[in-house]
């Protein structure tokens, strides 16, 4: 009974704190927008799910924390393709991407963490010079997975994924997935960039997945971190 009596009345000094304006610092309020910024905080997945919930929050996110990028019209497209709260996006933070592309906003949101915590660190780490250009091969396309006919819509299709090839440093080295995935220090860097960015996105995938993989990252949005 005296166990119930103290819980009501924690809960009632904390409706009471609340109503008067008091919130707990934003790393440890589920509910505080999401700070690319910031250091990660163990709400982080659920921030990012909010993300796509609410478009302003999300380009207001990116945009703080240095994305460059053209906010774009919704698009529905055939048999489920297109887009919600998309950006054209160009460069993050350091890195320019090889060529805008199109992108939901929470994954860009999950790029920029993986550009900030991963990349960007590591490569100084390992080659003493940050990444300057994140080369891809698209994002959006409107396919199947695998582009088999019988298989679901391919997060491709709601340009929930992007799909990474390479890196080129601020030094001029360039490092290849398809080349390099187990070739010394750049196979050590990229395996690294695969096992630290699981935290980021909601699924990443890579060479050692299958042989439709073997030449990128299969980056995407969503999920609780997937990464075989």
């Amino acid at each position: 009974m005296r166990a119930w009596l103290l819980f009501i009345l924690l809960l009632a000094l904390a409706a009471l704190a609340w109503a008067r304006g008091w919130r707990p610092p934003d790393r440890y309020n589920p509910w505080a927008p999401l700070d690319l910024t910031a250091k990660p905080d163990v709400f982080l997945r659920y921030k990012l799910h909010r993300l796509g919930d609410d478009p302003a929050m999300c380009r207001a996110a990116i945009r703080k924390a240095g994305a460059v990028f053209v906010p774009l019209a919704d698009r529905e497209g055939v048999n489920g393709c297109g887009w919600h709260d998309a950006v054209r996006l160009s460069a993050i933070g350091e890195a320019r991407l090889s060529s805008p592309t199109v992108l939901a906003c929470p994954l860009t949101a999950s790029l920029v963490l993986f550009d900030r915590r991963v990349l960007q660190p590591g490569s100084r780490t390992m080659f003493g010079s940050p990444v300057r250009v994140i080369e891809h091969v698209g994002s959006y396309a409107c396919r199947n997975i695998y582009h088999r006919e019988a298989a679901p819509l391919s997060a491709h299709a709601r340009a929930e994924a992007i799909d990474l090839t390479g890196f080129r440093l601020a030094d001029g080295r360039r490092i290849s997935i398809a080349r390099d995935w187990n070739q010394g220090r750049d196979g050590m860097f990229l395996h690294a960039l695969q096992e630290h960015g699981c935290r980021y996105f909601g699924i990443l995938l890579g060479p050692d997945y299958n042989a439709a993989h073997r030449t990128h990252f299969h980056a995407e949005s969503g999920g609780f971190g997937y990464c075989p």
